[in-house]
C-alpha cells in the first residue's frame, strides 16, 4: 500500500471536524475547503502522468475587503502506474494567489511550487500564473489562464476555457467545460517525432467536461465526473509509451468540505 493512502484517508475522515470547527469558530473574513479525491487517470496538460491518482488537498482564503481576496493552499498526489520513478510517484504542490475583479472580468495572479519526495531536488519546479474571465451571457463564462515556468521547464502554457453551469435544484449542479491548450518551451510537454528533440510547442489538444456537483450535506459536495481530452498528433500523450496523438477519457470523484 503506498504510503500516502493512509493521509487521504485521515484527511477524509478529518474534514468534518475542521468544518465544523471553522465555522463554530467565526472567523470572520476567512473561507476554505478541504478536499480528497480518486481519479481514473493523472491528466496534466494532455499528458497521461500516469493511473490511479489519489489526492488531497486544503485551500484557504481571506477577504481583505470588497474588491481583494488573498488565497493560498496545499495539494498531494500519489500515482500509480507510471514509468517516471519506480512504478509510481508522489506530488506536493503549494501555491498562493491574489484575486480580484476589473468590472465583468474576474481576475486571479499566483504562485505555484511542485515539487516530488521521491525525487528531491531534481525535478521541483515553479510556475507563475494569471487567469482572467468574463461571464458572457446565459450563464456561460469565458477566459484563459497563463502559466508561467521560470524554473526547471523554463516555459509557458495557455489554456482558453468557456464554462457553463446549470441548476438541476438546490442541491446538484451540472457543470461544463470546454478548452484547449498552448505551449511553448516546457520541457515536461515533450515532442513524439523521434527526428525532433525538445519540446512540442504549439497546440497542445482540447478537451470537454462534465461535473455534478452534489451538495448532500451543508458544506459538503460530492462530485463526480468525466473528462475527454485529445491530445495533439505530435505531443507525446502518455508518459508509459512517448506515443503521440492520444485520447484519453478519464473519470473521478472528488468529496469537499467547505468552512
Amino acid at each position: 500500500m503506498r504510503k500516502y493512502t493512509k493521509t487521504v484517508g485521515a484527511l477524509a475522515a478529518a474534514s468534518t471536524l475542521v468544518a465544523g470547527y471553522a465555522s463554530a469558530g467565526d472567523l470572520e473574513g476567512f473561507t476554505g475547503e478541504v478536499h480528497v479525491g480518486y481519479h481514473s487517470i493523472y491528466d496534466f496538460r494532455f499528458v497521461d502522468l500516469g493511473s490511479d491518482l489519489v489526492e488531497a488537498g486544503v485551500d484557504v482564503s481571506y477577504a481583505l475587503n470588497e474588491d481583494w481576496t488573498i488565497k493560498a493552499g496545499a495539494w498531494y498526489g500519489s500515482v500509480n502506474d507510471s514509468q517516471t520513478v519506480a512504478g509510481n510517484f508522489n506530488e506536493l504542490d503549494l501555491y498562493a494567489a491574489v484575486a480580484t475583479s476589473l468590472g465583468p472580468v474576474n481576475l486571479e495572479a499566483g504562485y505555484i511550487f511542485y515539487t516530488y519526495p521521491d525525487t528531491p531536488g531534481t525535478s521541483d519546479t515553479q510556475e507563475v500564473y494569471l487567469s482572467a474571465f468574463v461571464d458572457v451571457a446565459f450563464g456561460i463564462s469565458a477566459g484563459a489562464t497563463y502559466y508561467y515556468d521560470f524554473d526547471s521547464n523554463n516555459g509557458w502554457y495557455l489554456q482558453p476555457e468557456v464554462r457553463k453551469s446549470f441548476e438541476l435544484n438546490e442541491c446538484l449542479a451540472l457543470n461544463l467545460s470546454a478548452g484547449v491548450g498552448v505551449a511553448d518551451g516546457l520541457n515536461y510537454q515533450v515532442d513524439a517525432n523521434p527526428l525532433s528533440v525538445g519540446s512540442h510547442d504549439g497546440f497542445q489538444g482540447w478537451f470537454l467536461k462534465a461535473e455534478l456537483p452534489w451538495e448532500f450535506r451543508d458544506g459538503v459536495t460530492l462530485a463526480p465526473y468525466v473528462k475527454y481530452t485529445d491530445a495533439d498528433s505530435d505531443l507525446a500523450g502518455d508518459i508509459n509509451s512517448i506515443e503521440g496523438g492520444q485520447e484519453h477519457i478519464v473519470t473521478g470523484v472528488k468529496l469537499a468540505v467547505s468552512f
